[in-house]
């Protein structure tokens, strides 16, 4: 197999090589010419044999002619954008700049020095315009001039920063993301669940021995000791090279038996908050089964998990105050439901016994208008019943007359005062017929002055 043919390629004719078919090693940090082209259209990118001593220079004199060329060339100032891979101050602030190529590639790399008598300034008036220290990560717009020193090589000297670049670029990276998640169509996923309105078990994402942590747990351990509330916490780095996998792995592991998921992580740098802005991240929140508390950072400082997130809380001892402050209302709102309840029912029952007392008074009325009726028929009918009673009597009494003067009729002694006689036998018994007193042997016959016994004759 060939071997790659390196090429001796400037900066500046790398796309004329690219063009030309060449490809870049990035280890040898070359450009190549790959075995299926041909070499002569790369023939003065070839390297040449060197040139005899006498036409040869010292590595001064190059440098000396390298610092002339560039002192004629760029002796202008320059508004150069690049991002800070590195910055360390030692009286001076030293810096080692970058750029990439879309695809994150390093293709530039350059030091810079911002000296002592304009850094203070420089430095303050940037952090107080956007927020943020003046650190690797960031990118920024410096002011330049070009350097070239014999000993130390090339350089920038800064001499202003434009802070509004900086600012720009961070909300170009925002909107880039929101773009995104727009486009995927989940950015108000978590926004669309519903508000949680009872906190009985609660997901806790932070990082480890977080001061924000402490404030939040100091609170939420009073709801868990009185039984009104469980908090289950979930550590996970919220800053550094591990942040794009451990907050997305830490709400994998969070299941739908809690009813809300907190995320808090106390105040810091601005540019610390700003490692939060990342797309991975703020997926993870737009995808979140539950509702999201964020509670990030100090009150002045916002980032996109503030936007997608179910409710934001700005600090984690708000995100503790708010569930605590919804268990209180929910009681409150209970204890007047339930004063309702005994207000409703009461007066419920009071219309109720109102109801009782006014049908009470309609029966007495009723009651007394029935009872006045019916006793008016009742003395009605007794005074029929006396009336019919003393009828009957009456005629009772006609009739007793009569039987008494039929009885009167009847009595032996009246019959006797009339002229008539008594036979009777014996045993006292009356003899009515002339063969009953034949069959007897002895008669008394009872007259009106006195009796005659007769002793009868043998038939």
């Amino acid at each position: 197999m060939n071997k790659p043919i390196f090429l001796d390629c400037p900066y500046s004719e790398k796309d004329e090589v690219k063009k030309l078919g060449a490809q870049f090693d990035w280890d040898q940090k070359k450009w190549f010419i790959p075995p299926e082209l041909e070499i002569e259209p790369f023939a003065k990118w070839l390297s040449k044999p060197p040139p005899p001593p006498s036409t040869s220079l010292t590595l001064n004199d190059l440098m000396l002619n390298v610092q002339k060329t560039i002192a004629e060339q760029h002796n202008t100032r320059y508004w150069v954008r690049a991002e800070l891979v590195n910055v360390s101050e030692n009286v001076h602030v030293y810096m080692e700049l970058a750029d990439h190529d879309n695809e994150g590639h390093e293709v530039a790399k350059a030091r810079a020095t911002l000296w002592k008598p304009r850094a203070a300034s420089q430095l303050q008036h940037f952090k107080e315009q956007t927020g943020l220290p003046f650190k690797q990560g960031i990118k920024v717009l410096l002011q330049v001039r070009v350097e070239f020193h014999t000993r130390y090589g090339f350089s920038l000297d800064v001499l202003d920063i434009d802070p509004s670049f900086t600012l720009g670029e961070m909300e170009a990276k925002l909107n880039r993301i929101r773009k995104r998640l727009k486009t995927e169509g989940i950015y108000t996923n978590n926004q669309k669940l519903a508000k949680t309105r009872e906190f009985c078990k609660v997901a806790v994402i932070a990082p480890p021995q977080a001061a924000g942590l402490g404030d939040f747990k100091s609170q939420a351990e009073i709801l868990a000791t009185l039984g009104l509330c469980e908090f289950h916490y979930y550590s996970a780095s919220f800053q550094g090279k591990n942040i794009l996998t451990e907050i997305p792995a830490a709400f994998d592991l969070v299941t739908e038996q809690f009813d809300a998921v907190v995320m808090i992580r106390g105040g810091g740098a601005k540019a610390d908050l700003f490692q939060l802005n990342e797309y991975e991240i703020v997926k993870a929140v737009c995808m979140a089964k539950l509702p999201v508390i964020v509670g990030i950072g100090h009150e002045r400082d916002k980032t996109l998990l503030d936007e997608v997130a179910n409710y934001a809380c700005h600090t984690p001892s708000l995100a503790i105050s708010h569930i605590s402050a919804t268990i209180v209302q929910n009681a409150r709102n209970a204890k007047q439901d339930w004063q309702s309840i005994i207000r409703a029912a009461s007066e419920k029952r009071n219309r109720a016994r109102a109801d009782t007392d006014r049908l009470n008074a309609q029966i007495r009325e009723q009651t007394v208008k029935l009872f006045g009726s019916q006793h008016q028929k009742l003395a009605t009918l007794m005074q029929e019943i006396k009336n019919a009673s003393q009828n009957q009597l009456t005629q009772a009494r006609h009739q007793i007359k009569l039987l008494m003067e039929q009885v009167l009729l009847g009595d032996p002694k009246t019959i006797i005062n009339r002229g008539y006689a008594l036979v009777r036998n014996r045993q006292d018994k009356i003899i009515s017929t002339k063969v009953a007193a034949q069959q007897e042997d002895f008669l008394v016959i009872e007259f009106k002055d006195g009796h005659l016994s007769c002793q009868m004759e043998n038939k």
